[in-house]
């Protein structure tokens, strides 16, 4: 069969993110010889005009969308993507032929989603199997109304079927993305070496969508797919997108180990938690060319570490702080700032204490978005701050009632317009398009936050 598989995505700040989820899609399907095909409409100019190419083109039976986001997840500066996908969903609807959602987006929403967007099949977290399975009964002429992880209208009652999670992750059909735009417009691939999320954080939505245990690629086949980016796209710098790249230390230092036992040599960069980083890991990612670590600490008081469900201590990120200088490499700490239990004197703990650690970068987001399914979207419900049924498909953000917008932002304004260091994407500080886009031009890879200057 024809299928074309459509990355909604056109965010491209801070910089854009290959759609690796549908590459793992397509990989599948192309071993079941279907041909396949990748619109990314990441980079397109005009949407009606590539669309209408691709259609008349390529001829697709079936359409796969997969929505990666719903906003940008930035308040006040926050951004809807929907009526833009609607609007050219609307378009491909007279092709009548199934058209399949999916991706992290559409996962949190699916009701809402297929109601907005007037569509009737959806597939909630890992799409692999059930978009393969859904296709080998669509062209077999079978019922796909039982396909685990599909959820779908009729008669215009929402159905959703209890979800699986995905087996083998590994091999994604890389040679169906513009893997070179990629790398010159955002500095890096994005390599996934583990799913699932054991760690409790208050607003976070991997567990839900990938499941609370850890599923785990070896070693050699995360290295043999860096050095297939190496050798055959010329790609030497790639982020490991997973949230906890080092939990566990031992599956960590494997691939460090692997990486360094062929002579391999890449840079990359990685998310981290504070949570059981050793001085010897670190040594070895140093070793392995490891360039920079991205923590999410989250909260930096104590009181507010423990209310957002984080897994760790003040002390904890200090001592990583420490262990990162030791080692040399470079550090940026997420906040979110105005989460639960946030006051004032909360909010100046963690505008002193970063000032202590004194990281590369401190990125900084106000408010926290409420997703459904989360220990933070339960507690909004049960204190009354959304109500039992009420849409939140349009952005809502939880700012605690202790401090409120009214004081938070311009603390976080003033503090972080004084500090070389910080980028706060929700008020436009150190976070411009345009400065990105001319560094990259110079052939700055990596994610850019390295270039800031500490506080002296």
């Amino acid at each position: 069969m024809q299928i074309l598989l459509i990355s909604a995505n056109r965010e491209k700040s801070p910089y854009p993110v290959a759609p690796l989820g549908l590459a793992y899609v397509a990989s599948l399907l192309l071993k079941d010889n279907h041909t396949v095909e990748i619109l990314d409409l990441c980079f397109v100019k005009n949407i009606d005009s590539s669309l209408q190419q691709k259609i008349t083109g390529f001829n697709p039976d079936i359409i796969g969308i997969s929505i990666r986001n719903v906003d940008n997840l930035t308040y006040p500066k926050t951004i809807f993507y929907l009526p833009d996908i609607k609007a050219f969903v609307d378009k491909l609807k007279p092709l009548k032929i199934p058209i399949l959602v999916g991706g992290s987006g559409f996962s949190l929403f699916p009701e809402a989603i297929l109601r907005y967007l007037g569509l009737e099949f959806g597939i909630i977290g890992e799409g692999e199997n059930a978009f393969r399975e859904f296709i080998k009964r669509y062209e077999e002429g079978k019922d796909v109304y039982n396909i685990p992880n599909l959820a779908y209208l009729k008669d215009n009652t929402f159905y959703k079927n209890p979800i699986g999670l995905a087996g083998n992750f590994s091999g994604p059909a890389r040679e169906l993305l513009d893997n070179d735009k990629y790398f010159e417009l955002g500095g890096t691939a994005n390599v996934q070496t583990k799913r699932g999320c054991p760690f409790k954080c208050v607003y976070c939505t991997y567990p839900y969508l990938n499941g609370n245990r850890i599923r785990y690629r070896s070693a050699k086949d995360i290295v043999d797919e860096l050095e297939t980016l190496k050798n055959e796209y010329s790609i030497d710098y790639v982020f490991f997108i997973d949230d906890i790249f080092n939990h566990p230390v031992e599956h960590a230092m494997e691939i460090c180990k692997e990486i360094i036992k062929r002579g391999l040599k890449i840079d990359w960069t990685c998310f981290a938690t504070p949570k059981g980083m050793t001085s010897e890991l670190l040594d070895l990612m140093k070793g392995a060319g490891c360039k920079g670590i991205e923590f999410g600490t989250d909260a930096a008081s104590n009181a507010t570490i423990s209310k957002m469900g984080k897994s760790f201590t003040l002390d904890d990120v200090r001592n990583v702080s420490h262990m990162c200088d030791d080692a040399g490499l470079e550090a940026a700490h997420y906040l979110i700032l105005g989460g639960p239990g946030e006051t004032e004197e909360t909010l100046k703990q963690a505008f002193s204490f970063m000032e202590e650690i004194n990281p590369r970068a401190v990125i900084a987001m106000t408010g926290v978005r409420i997703y459904p399914n989360t220990a933070l979207w339960n507690m909004c419900l049960a204190e009354g701050i959304i109500k039992k049924g009420e849409d939140i498909l349009l952005p809502r953000f939880f700012i605690s009632p202790q401090i409120g917008e009214e004081r938070l932002l311009p603390m976080v304004k003033e503090h972080a317009l004084i500090q070389p260091n910080w980028i706060v994407p929700g008020l436009d500080i150190r976070n411009s398009d345009e400065t990105m886009a001319i560094l990259r031009k110079f052939g700055n890879r990596g994610p850019l936050w390295n270039m800031l200057k500490k506080r002296l």
